[in-house]
């Protein structure tokens, strides 16, 4: 037996700015009411336990992504980023033509690399012992995925701001100076950050060969699937990095933990990245009516699902709300998305944490906070605008 989505009245909008420094008192309020929740104001169906999304995410049939994973439908936009706004077999021919330059070990091979950026955005800050830590999480992404594309952004700063504003303008109620920096970023890429690109990066290989193994139609899907590597692995790591800062800066005790044993550096990664997701949502589209877990959601639905939200759901794991690089969590966070779409980039988002932490913990005793965090008001990425840490020697 199914039943129509409980309604929610608009102090429960997670897209609200007064939700977006601490959203997690409303997933839980959210998770109470069901699988899935329809909020009038917006006409959006919001999912938000772990068990749900990970049915949204997993049944692609059901739940599109062609139709748009953005807050604006792709006909109303106008952009269709290749590897996240289509299904198959379209999504299918696009993801495998890139597919083999994100294996284990293609990304192995940029350790060497990565190391030395890390070493770089770390020089002065741990000389100096304190930073804004937001220099340090914008300057890694911006070499590493120079590295890998071959796109040379005309500075750390500005490939921020362009990575920034292309995230608000996937969400809802952004301002039109996000709309502007994101149709200069395609521009600049399109006419000067194309040139001399290395013959062996990844943005040579799609622009001439449609992919390392071919595939990309020539023209703007092309400029689309190298623009989505370039900016997604920007700012999504951006965020990481910092939500590992901040982590570490508020449980001091399990920094002494990782530099006591250096394997769990990885599961340090994994456990950021279940209790503050740097991504929150993402949508996808009904085309038929579905029942989700005994509620129906409509046929030309918009269904948000709720990426933090399901990573702290107490049915999914235990003590959700601590940060215990520890604990064996027995379900895997969704913080990379789940199925066809998981995030094609994130063995290199995994390399960039890594290596930064396996830096710090030889360098870096403890971490403290010198002002209180500032968080950005993104409504797709979790992140900061102010990260002011002290580092201090151990």
């Amino acid at each position: 037996m199914t039943t129509a989505a409980p309604t929610v009245t608009d102090d429960l909008d997670p897209f609200r700015v007064e939700h977006l420094d601490d959203p997690y008192p409303l997933y839980a309020a959210l998770r109470d009411r069901g699988p899935a929740v329809h909020l009038p104001d917006r006409d959006v169906w919001l999912v938000s336990t772990y068990s749900a999304v990970s049915e949204v995410l997993r049944n692609y049939k059901q739940f599109r992504s062609g139709l748009g994973t953005s807050y604006i439908r792709v006909a109303d936009s106008g952009f269709r980023f290749p590897f996240i706004d289509n299904d198959p077999p379209e999504h299918t021919r696009i993801r495998r033509s890139v597919q083999g330059r994100f294996h284990r070990a293609e990304v192995e091979k940029m350790t060497t690399a990565v190391r030395g950026f890390v070493r770089e955005v770390c020089s002065s800050p741990l000389a100096e012992g304190a930073a804004d830590v937001t220099t340090i999480a914008k300057a890694l992404p911006n070499l590493t995925i120079r590295d890998l594309t071959g796109v040379t952004a005309p500075d750390t700063d500005r490939m921020a701001a362009w990575a920034d504003a292309v995230f608000h303008v996937l969400g809802p109620d952004f301002e039109p100076r996000h709309m502007d920096l994101t149709l200069e970023s395609l521009d600049w890429l399109a006419t000067t950050g194309v040139l001399d690109l290395p013959m062996r990066s990844l943005g040579r290989e799609i622009l001439d060969n449609g992919g390392c193994a071919g595939g990309l139609h020539e023209g703007q899907e092309r400029l689309f699937a190298l623009a989505s590597i370039w900016i997604a692995g920007i700012d999504t790591t951006n965020a990481l990095i910092n939500i590992l800062f901040d982590a570490f800066a508020r449980h001091p005790e399990q920094w002494a933990a990782l530099r006591a044993d250096r394997s769990l550096i990885p599961a340090a990664v994994e456990e950021a990245l279940r209790w503050d997701a740097p991504i929150r949502m993402f949508l996808r589209r009904t085309v038929d009516p579905v029942d989700l877990q005994g509620v129906t959601i409509p046929a030309d639905a918009d269904v948000v699902a709720i990426f933090p939200a399901a990573n702290r759901d107490p049915l999914a794991f235990t003590d959700p709300d601590s940060f215990d690089i520890t604990a064996r969590r027995r379900n895997k966070h969704l913080s990379f998305g789940a199925s066809i779409h998981l995030c094609l980039g994130a063995p290199v988002a995994r390399l960039e944490a890594t290596e930064l932490l396996s830096h710090l913990a030889d360098h870096v005793g403890r971490f403290e906070f010198v002002a209180e965090p500032v968080r950005a008001k993104s409504r797709v990425i979790r992140n900061f605008e102010s990260l002011p840490i002290r580092f201090v020697r151990g």
